[in-house]
């Protein structure tokens, strides 16, 4: 007999799935050409040109999700060449296959949607644009807050949550003219890299339904990923937007945190243990859409509707195309070993970008301190089991990637947080935040005696890994331990090489390198700069973009 959860998650998914026009549900006949079942086979639902041959879209529709970026749909709304109800219309048919495909919704009110973007299209009509954003369309994580709609953050115990108002970040979209009409999938807990709950099931990735679609905002990865979404918003604890990112082969950036307003997005944690802070970020199909994120929400001055965030307006960075930088490259560090293809697309960004007469300066392991970054990080992290907590009482079980995430830090011995093992309590508090503080000083001086611009290095170990075997976050998360941003590029595909091999030593951790699997899939690297330096990373981000992907 299945428990009440159980019963109560399926309604629930039943729900979600009648909020889609029987109009846009895909035909049997086009369901039946994937490989199923899709978790466990290789489907790349790109290459399939489902959404062209389902008979869903005008030909305009297809125009507008697969050939528009941001900056282009917003000149052609702001000139009058798509009305905003044409672009959400589309957008929202293409949420609606994704959705059916890749299992990245949990919310969907694609009616509000509509009926927001005739009366913005009234507006512009009468000489009345409400905003920058006027008219574009953009997709949410579960944990954002909109007045009126669940946030049940893949928890049973959040079953009947619903928001009472709007995250501040959702009050600056919508003055600003956005249309947001879903939100997206996230983990149990929101601290593990697979976005699989019990409510709503597994995201799974639009290149390779097999592989995950990272977390934890890896609804959002896979919405925008599929051009479901033009623009998406994400949070980032332990690199949740950027990890997503990565998977999908998008663009995904961490900020510092407080230039987007986030005090009253919803989390499972202790308000009052929020040791490692979390941060809004944006998701897209290039660096400009981050950018021009960045720009609306810090100039809309979100310290004025939240507490938390910074009173800082943003900066014009203006950098010259052909500027030369002294650009670091974070090394690899021998607890967490790269696999070879993030290995070979590392080491062709450093060449190309040497070759285009930037400095490239090789950091060392012991200035970049991953391993002793991701103890301090999750030694933070574990001082508030809330998420475990809410889990346990409501009877649900741990998803398994959650298991999977503790292998990765038990498979050595703390040796950096020695002296802190038998304290509890504030003793244990204060060795930690003195760690942090001794990881934060070194990438401090790092950055000064080299006279560095910018640091590249890599986000993960491998390419989006197969469901549950993600292997270690170090690289993603010692930039949240700190606080600098970073900025996520793909560059590159996998492609093995005969006769190369992947083995681990003793007091390595990395997950098993799977050829087949990784084969044809993005890889990425990250470029990061001190704290709010959101500005500079970004602006530097172009140049680096230019220069491996134009």
């Amino acid at each position: 007999m299945a428990a009440n959860w159980e019963t109560r998650a399926a309604e629930r998914r039943q729900q979600l799935s009648n909020t889609i026009p029987e109009a846009w549900r895909l035909k049997p006949e086009l369901l039946s050409e994937l490989k199923t079942p899709l978790q466990e086979s290789d489907n790349n639902v790109l290459e399939l040109g489902i959404c062209k041959r389902s008979g869903i879209f005008s030909g305009k529709e297809l125009e507008i999700t697969e050939s528009y970026n941001v900056t282009e749909l917003l000149a052609a709304l702001a000139g009058g060449k798509l009305t905003a109800l044409e672009v959400t219309t589309a957008f929202c048919k293409r949420a609606a296959i994704a959705h059916q495909l890749l299992n990245c919704c949990t919310e969907i009110f694609f009616d509000k949607a509509l009926q927001r973007a005739e009366e913005l299209d009234a507006r512009r009509a009468q000489g009345e644009p409400l905003g920058p954003f006027h008219g574009l369309p953009v997709s949410i994580k579960d944990n954002i807050q909109v007045e009126g709609v669940p946030a049940t953050l893949g928890l049973v115990c959040f079953f009947d949550y619903v928001s009472d108002k709007n995250s501040a970040v959702v009050d600056i979209i919508l003055a600003s003219g956005g249309v947001i009409y879903c939100k997206t999938n996230v983990p149990q807990t929101m601290m593990t890299v697979d976005s699989h709950n019990n409510i709503f099931g597994r995201t799974l990735n639009p290149l390779n339904t097999s592989l995950s679609a990272g977390g934890s905002s890896g609804g959002e990865g896979a919405i925008v990923g599929f051009r479901g979404s033009p623009l998406g918003l994400g949070t980032d604890v332990g690199g949740s937007v950027r990890f997503p990112a990565a998977c999908n082969g998008i663009y995904g950036f961490r900020p510092t945190v407080g230039r987007i307003p986030a005090g009253d997005v919803k989390l499972c944690v202790d308000p009052g243990m929020r040791q490692v802070k979390s941060c809004i970020g944006p998701l897209a199909g290039d660096v400009d859409a981050l950018d021009i994120l960045m720009k609306v929400i810090v100039n809309a001055r979100p310290w004025k509707l939240d507490a938390t965030a910074a009173d800082l307006p943003w900066r014009e960075v203006k950098l010259d195309a052909g500027q030369k930088l002294r650009i670091g490259v974070m090394a690899e560090d021998p607890t967490f070993p790269l696999h070879p293809p993030i290995r070979a697309s590392l080491t062709a960004a450093s060449d190309k970008l040497a070759a285009a007469g930037h400095d490239i300066i090789l950091l060392q392991p012991s200035e970049c301190l991953f391993w002793e970054a991701i103890q301090t990080a999750f030694g933070l992290y574990s001082l508030d089991p809330t998420g475990a907590r809410l889990v346990d009482e409501a009877g649900e079980p741990p998803i398994p990637s959650r298991a999977n995430l503790l292998k990765g830090l038990t498979f050595a011995p703390w040796t950096y947080l020695a002296d802190a093992a038998d304290l509890e309590g504030l003793a244990r508090l204060s060795a930690l935040n003195v760690k942090r503080a001794a990881i934060a000083g070194a990438w401090h001086a790092a950055y000064t005696r080299h006279n560095l611009d910018v640091v590249i290095g890599p986000l993960m170990q491998h390419t989006a890994a197969p469901h549950d075997e993600f292997a270690s976050s170090a690289y993603g998360t010692i930039f949240n331990l700190i606080d600098y941003p970073a900025c996520v590029i793909p560059f590159g595909k996998a492609a093995a090489k005969e006769g190369e091999t992947f083995e681990l030593k003793p007091g390595q951790y990395a997950s098993e390198y799977k050829p087949a699997k990784s084969e044809g899939m993005p890889c990425t690297i990250q470029v990061v700069t001190p704290t709010m330096r959101d500005e500079e990373c970004l602006a530097i981000s172009k140049i680096i973009d230019t220069c491996l992907n134009k």
